[in-house]
């Protein structure tokens, strides 16, 4: 497909504004996060299942908060490839 210069494609209407006294809709409900981890995975990961239900009961409560440089560098150890 090309586009030539001052081609036209199909005009993109604005939203229309709410009417006037007509009820906002409602929000959306908020979604909670879940975390569910088997005993396959847990035991693939090489992480004590002790530690696993620790961390996963604090994703459910909202609590978990990874330090975001630790992440970082495990996500890009996880790819490095070895040099010998």
């Amino acid at each position: 497909m090309r586009i030539e210069p001052g081609s036209k494609g199909t005009p993109v209407r604005p939203a229309s504004p709410a009417q006037p006294g007509t009820p906002a809709a409602p929000p959306a409900p908020a979604s909670a996060d879940e975390v569910n981890l088997s005993v396959l995975s847990q035991a693939a990961a090489g992480i004590a299942p002790a530690r696993m239900e620790q961390v996963q009961a604090e994703v459910n409560a909202g609590k978990y908060q990874p330090d975001p440089a630790e992440v970082s560098h495990s996500i890009v150890d996880f790819y490095l490839i070895p040099i010998e």
